[in-house]
C-alpha cells in the first residue's frame, strides 16, 4: 500500500474533469488517486467514482474516496479517507474492510486514530487555497511532532509543491498528498513526474529514508 502512496493525488473538479486529471497523473507515475467532490449529488459522485475505479485498475493504482464510505463501497474503491467531523474510523471498521485513512491536525487526533486507521493524512502543513475549510497550518515543526508520536504512516498534505517537498519528506513522512501541485500545472503528467523524482532523490541520499515508509500497520 505505502509504496503506491509516495505521491498521493487528490482530484478536484475546480481544475478540470476528475477522470482527465487522474489519467494524466497516472501517466506521470502516481499510483494513488483520491476522489474529492463536495459540490455534486451522490449519484454524480458515484458515476465519477466508477469511472475512476476502472481507470485506476488499468494502472494498478489505489483508489480512495474522500468522506463517502457508501460511495467507496458501491464503487469498489480500495479505501476511504475521512476527516475529524466525518463518520469515525472505528464505526467504519464495523462494515468496511478496505483501507481507512484519517485526517489529523494534532498529536491527540493522530493517537485516537491509531487503533482503527491504516494511515494518517496530516496537515495542512502550509497554507492552501484548495480546501475551503482548511485549518491553521501546522508547519514543518507540527508535522515532525506528529510523525514522531504516531505508529501510523503519515501522508503530509496542504500547500506542498516541488519547492518545499524535500523539507516535508525529510520529516519522515510516508508520502505527500497534493492537489494544485499537480492539477494546477500546465503539464499535469510532468508535474506528477517531478514530484516522484523528488521523492526518489531523497531515498537515494545516504542515511535518509522516511522512517515509516517500510513499516505498514
Amino acid at each position: 500500500m505505502l509504496e503506491k502512496m509516495q505521491v498521493y493525488f487528490i482530484t478536484d473538479s475546480k481544475f478540470g474533469k476528475h477522470e482527465e486529471l487522474a489519467e494524466k497523473a497516472l501517466k506521470g507515475g502516481v499510483r494513488t488517486i483520491q476522489l474529492r467532490e463536495k459540490r455534486k449529488s451522490a449519484r454524480k459522485i458515484y458515476e465519477t467514482a466508477k469511472r475512476l475505479r476502472a481507470l485506476t485498475y488499468d494502472y494498478d493504482a489505489l483508489f480512495i474516496v474522500n468522506d463517502r464510505v457508501d460511495i467507496a463501497i458501491a464503487a469498489y474503491a480500495d479505501g476511504v479517507h475521512v476527516g475529524q467531523n466525518d463518520l469515525p474510523a472505528y464505526a467504519i471498521r464495523d462494515f468496511f474492510d478496505g483501507i481507512v485513512g484519517v485526517s489529523a491536525h494534532t498529536v491527540d487526533e493522530a493517537k485516537r486514530a491509531e487503533m482503527y486507521a491504516d494511515y494518517l493524512g496530516v496537515g495542512p502543513v502550509f497554507r492552501t487555497a484548495t480546501k475551503e475549510d482548511a485549518k491553521t497550518p501546522i508547519g514543518i515543526g507540527g508535522l515532525e511532532e506528529i510523525v514522531k508520536n504516531t505508529k501510523l504512516p503519515v501522508i503530509a498534505i496542504g500547500g506542498i509543491n516541488e519547492t518545499n517537498a524535500i523539507d516535508v519528506l525529510k520529516c519522515g513522512v510516508a508520502g505527500i498528498a497534493v492537489v494544485s501541485a499537480i492539477a494546477g500545472k500546465g503539464d499535469v503528467t510532468e508535474a506528477a513526474r517531478t514530484l516522484l523524482r523528488i521523492y526518489k532523490l531523497l531515498l537515494s541520499l545516504p542515511g535518509t529514508c522516511p522512517n515509516n515508509i517500510l513499516s505498514p500497520r
